[in-house]
């Protein structure tokens, strides 16, 4: 009776503490992808009972999914926002309504879908003895379940043979040694395991680059807000506006950056980072901005200066797009001055494959590309990724002399046999290199 009266209060304070956040993550799952705002599955609990669990979908609808039932590493079905729920094991929070309701306990064993249960031996029926809970002692030593699962084998499979019976003995250990205390200590392991389990060090180590990137600006956020404040203050804090700021920033913090990680701004190697990404900032400022005002109204904070809000999304959008900006320009700089003694390069097609074969060689660094020619009149002295299109086929033996060029890429989808031997033709007539660029079939 005591450990249901305390699922009961504690249930119903972390409901009411984290509707806010239920609030905005209801909002980013209908954006990120079609479906409801709820995953909802038949899991088995006390006494064989089965009820429907409640998480937070983290997939895209796939009504038509072939694979397995089961979510190993990597499953293609994760959302962008599924992801970032998974690793921090905020999709489970709903399960507090399970709690509420009696399907399930704060600490217990992990729920199961009936088709697994059906495998428990006579001894691995007593876990379904008590009510499973949000935290299980093998949710604890397992904490990372789906990067368990070995490559290339089937994964239903290696749940069965492997997986499952790991955690079925620990959870059988935990039921026929229970204690209160022994229940407050996993609780408390788990909050700890959640915390410290959401980043591993081969994590660290692979996205070392994005991570720091990711605190470079939550700084910047946390700048731009004061920064908007002290603008808005005209220089000057009141006690009250100084209390106002404290409360609002961790909120302001969290939803920022909660956002630019949804878009998808830490999901980019800084070398190659692009116009692309202003528009992410541009976007994860806007959305979190409206997040955050609704926040500071359903908390209190109603003596906000809206005003604050609009300095601070300019700010922050000059701030975090300009010195991504920067990046870019800079790595432009380095990349034409290493070129500097490369061989030049012209592109003949300034269509679709040229502009492949332009990412290709800047990718690979290979040469300096120093303009574009093709045979449409329209094109001519116009732009194409920021480099002119100089003239047609033609134009090929005046341009190698003035420009210098080493090399011609050939790069048009649909260009006929004889189009194609006329132009090298021409290239060999002007004494230049020439290569047709292909995509391998």
């Amino acid at each position: 009776m005591l450990k249901r009266g305390l699922d009961i209060l504690l249930s119903l304070i972390g409901l009411i503490v984290l509707s806010p956040f239920f609030l905005a993550t209801a909002i980013f799952i209908k954006l990120d992808s079609r479906g409801p705002v709820f995953f909802r599955q038949v899991r088995i609990g006390k006494g064989g009972r089965p009820f429907q669990i409640l998480k937070f979908r983290t997939m895209i609808e796939a009504k038509h999914w072939q694979g397995p039932t089961l979510s190993p590493r990597n499953d293609p079905r994760v959302t962008a926002l599924g992801r970032i729920l998974r690793r921090s094991k905020a999709n489970e929070f709903p399960q507090l309504i399970n709690v509420l309701k009696g399907d399930m306990s704060f600490v217990g064993p992990r729920p199961e879908v009936p088709e697994f249960v059906k495998l428990y031996s006579h001894e691995e029926k007593k876990i379904l003895s008590v009510r499973p809970g949000i935290v299980g002692p093998s949710q604890i030593h397992m904490r990372n379940e789906e990067e368990l699962y070995k490559e290339g084998v089937d994964p239903k499979q290696c749940y069965i043979d492997y997986i499952l019976p790991k955690k079925l003995k620990i959870d059988l250990k935990y039921v026929e040694n229970w204690s209160l205390l022994e229940d407050v200590r996993y609780l408390l392991q788990g909050i700890l395991i959640t915390i410290t389990g959401a980043i591993t060090k081969r994590q660290i180590f692979q996205n070392a680059e994005q991570i720091g990137l990711f605190f470079f600006d939550a700084f910047i956020c946390a700048f731009s807000y004061f920064l908007a404040y002290f603008l808005r203050m005209e220089g000057e804090f009141p006690p009250v506006e100084k209390v106002i700021l404290l409360h609002t920033l961790p909120y302001v913090l969290v939803l920022r950056m909660f956002a630019f990680t949804y878009f998808g701004l830490y999901g980019t190697l800084i070398r190659y980072v692009s116009f692309d990404e202003v528009i992410k900032v541009v976007k994860g400022a806007t959305v979190s901005s409206v997040l955050i005002i609704l926040l500071t109204f359903f908390v209190g904070e109603r003596a906000h200066p809206r005003s604050v809000f609009a300095i601070d999304w300019f700010i922050l959008v000059c701030l975090l797009g300009g010195y991504r900006l920067s990046f870019k320009a800079l790595r432009d700089y380095l990349e034409r001055r290493n070129n500097g003694s490369q061989k030049n390069i012209l592109i003949y097609g300034a269509e679709s494959m040229g502009d492949l074969a332009l990412r290709y060689l800047r990718m690979e660094g290979r040469g300096n590309v120093v303009a574009f020619i093709d045979d449409d009149p329209k094109k001519i002295r116009k732009r194409f990724h920021g480099l002119k299109v100089l003239g047609n086929r033609y134009d090929i033996e005046s341009m190698v002399r003035l420009y210098r060029i080493d090399e011609i890429l050939i790069a048009m989808r649909n260009i006929g046999s004889e189009d194609l031997e006329q132009i090298k033709s021409l290239c060999k007539k002007a004494n230049v290199e020439h290569e047709v660029f292909a995509l391998a079939n």
